[in-house]
């Protein structure tokens, strides 16, 4: 599964300050200050939602359609046998 460069950073950020955040570090309040910033950002890539395209299709309907009526003459076919 390939993850997003947005959790990748965020998760670098919080696994250093994990590990090195009891060292007294200057870098620790850089580093929280990173984190909630790369929270917002990854939090943010996860709620996109996928934009719809346009209107949905649909058949043109003609308002009135020609009625042809129904022919009332008989069928005359003939049968030629040779």
């Amino acid at each position: 599964m390939k993850k997003s460069k947005e959790w990748l950073l965020y998760n670098a950020a919080v696994t250093w300050l994990h590990h090195y955040a009891d060292s007294g570090s200057d870098l620790v309040e850089q580093y929280k200050l990173l984190e909630e910033e790369l929270k917002q950002v990854y939090e943010q890539s996860n709620n996109t939602e996928t934009r719809k395209r346009g209107r949905p299709a649909k058949r043109q309907r003609a308002k009135e359609t020609p009625s042809n009526p129904p022919s009332t003459e008989e069928n005359k076919t003939t049968n030629q046998e040779t």
